[in-house]
């Protein structure tokens, strides 16, 4: 899989961090660019100047939440598993979710990881609250 744009100013891979309303932008425009373009994403915190980065976002009168700490994980979170936005991420990162599982609240959640695969797989099986723990890809 081929990223959207050009790493150094990608949501996700940019070593430098612009506003919160600027990462929102460019991953409002990322979803857009693979085809969800029904999207819309904005900062939970728009003065957050320190990692993990939430947003909150609508696509067809569905909620999720992305959070993520750049270039080490990404987070989704839906009230019900939204396939077609899995796949926008997806697609937008380059990569494949590496777990799913449901959480506490019942929501769905996919993360993807770049680094510590092994360590958070093992931290998250010892968690009794995430139900229906599944690993979908290797690292």
């Amino acid at each position: 899989m081929v990223t959207v744009v050009p790493p150094a100013v990608h949501w996700f891979y940019a070593e430098k961090r612009p506003s919160a309303g600027a990462v929102a932008e460019q991953l409002r425009q990322s979803l857009w660019f693979v085809r969800l373009q029904e999207a819309w994403v904005s900062p939970v915190d728009p003065c957050q100047k320190d990692p993990p980065f939430r947003y909150q976002g609508y696509w067809r009168g569905h909620v999720f939440e992305i959070a993520f700490e750049p270039r080490r994980y990404v987070i989704l979170r839906m009230a019900q598993d939204l396939p077609r936005v899995v796949e926008a991420l997806q697609r937008s990162l380059g990569a494949a979710p590496a777990f799913a599982y449901g959480d506490e609240e019942g929501r769905t959640v996919y993360e993807w990881r770049w680094g510590d695969r092994e360590e958070r797989w093992q931290q998250l099986q010892g968690i009794p609250r995430y139900q229906r723990l599944r690993r979908l890809s290797s690292p």
